[in-house]
């Protein structure tokens, strides 16, 4: 435990007892350190509430207590702490509405409360911090729409509110935080389209709106934002076509638009994603080929082009793609032969051809791959007799073929 008598020293400017194996709760005394500047308790195992007295430390410039198992609500006496840049209350067991007081803190750079149990809204005093660049809300119980004053935050670098309940649409002034590096707002409740206005994200290095009910067709202006490293607009309800300017986001490792209702072909300029490592267009309505250029993608680790209308045959040129883990172009309407090869995708883990059309015999050089635990070709065409080399592949799945 830390020792009530903590409060008797009165002149400590900074306590740090972070990483430590603390129990019980935070003393109230510690609100007597009147010249406290640094109050560091993360990672320990505290309980209860934050003390209300914690609201007399008006010279605090740091408050720490992540990672703890703290309760109750965030108090509003923690308003009167108006030197405070840097407030850190996240991975704990906070409950309640995030105080209107949080509006007084002015000085703030940093303010992470994620992972907790808050629930309300965001309070619109949250609005007026435009000093912050980092706002951390995520994996909490919010509700609400955001308003239109998020767009008062100028300052912002990084804004995560994923996993929690907000509804609405995007407000229009979310698109004017040109500052933005990092926007989290996935496993929320938001509708509406994703408007043109995001290619004023031109700073953007990490854009997740996925699982939300968001609609409409993915602008051309999403080109803009060419310092994307990561990209994830799944599991929502887009139409229309893949944008060929999503060719502009070279610096792209990760795209997923898995689960939406985009149609139209597989763009050629895909071919330009030279740093992409997963790719996931599953569960569309993609139709035509497999475009030939995607065996420029020599970086990719996972491609999942399953549950579509693509057709013809899988390109050769596909095994290009050699440091391969998991290949998926199930239940398509893809015809031909499986290419000999894929005999050069040597790290392939998991392979699933299933739900096609696909003929020919099974090709020897798939047994070869000697770290393969996955194979799934049953509802083809195939026929044959099954190599033996491959009949060893411990979850081989063939049925409804005609191989022998």
């Amino acid at each position: 435990r830390i020792p009530s008598e903590i409060g008797a020293l009165s002149k400590l400017e900074e306590l740090d007892l972070s990483y430590n194996s603390l129990t019980g709760t935070i003393p109230a005394e510690i609100g007597s350190l009147r010249n406290l500047l640094k109050l560091d308790l993360t990672n320990n195992i505290l309980n209860g509430s934050i003390p209300l007295e914690f609201g007399n430390l008006k010279d605090l410039d740091e408050l720490r207590l992540q990672g703890n198992k703290l309760d109750g609500l965030i108090p509003s006496s923690i308003g009167n702490l108006t030197n405070l840049t840097s407030l850190n209350l996240s991975l704990n067991q906070l409950s309640g509405r995030l105080p209107q007081e949080v509006g007084n803190l002015k000085n703030l750079d940093s303010l992470f409360l994620d992972n907790n149990n808050l629930t309300g809204p965001i309070p619109s005093t949250l609005y007026h911090l435009n000093q912050l660049r980092v706002l951390f809300l995520a994996y909490n119980n919010l509700v609400g729409p955001l308003p239109r004053e998020v767009g008062n935050m100028k300052n912002l670098k990084t804004l995560l509110l994923n996993r929690n309940s907000l509804t609405g649409p995007i407000p229009s002034t979310l698109y004017h935080l040109n500052q933005l590096r990092i926007l989290y707002l996935a496993y929320n409740n938001l509708v509406g389209p994703l408007s043109k206005e995001v290619g004023n994200l031109k700073n953007l290095d990490r854009l997740l709106l996925n699982r939300n009910n968001l609609t409409g067709s993915i602008p051309s202006t999403i080109g803009y934002l060419n310092l994307l490293d990561e990209l994830d607009l799944s599991h929502n309800r887009l139409d229309g076509p893949i944008p060929p300017t999503i060719g502009n986001l070279t610096n792209l490792t990760s795209l997923d638009l898995s689960s939406n209702q985009l149609s139209g072909l597989l763009p050629r300029e895909v071919r330009n994603l030279k740093y992409l490592a997963s790719l996931s267009l599953n569960g569309n309505n993609l139709i035509g080929p497999i475009p030939p250029t995607i065996g420029y993608l020599t970086n990719l680790t996972s491609l999942n082009l399953g549950y579509n209308q693509l057709n013809s045959s899988i390109p050769p040129e596909l095994m290009n793609c050699s440091q391969l883990l998991n290949l998926v172009l199930s239940h398509n309407s893809l015809s031909g032969s499986i290419p000999s090869e894929i005999g050069n995708l040597i790290h392939l883990r998991q392979l699933d051809l299933s739900h096609n059309f696909i003929n020919g015999t099974i090709p020897s050089q798939l047994g070869k791959i000697t770290n393969v635990s996955e194979v799934d070709v049953s509802k083809n065409n195939l026929s044959g007799v099954i190599p033996k080399s491959v009949l060893r592949v411990p979850g081989l799945k063939w049925s409804e073929n005609n191989l022998e």
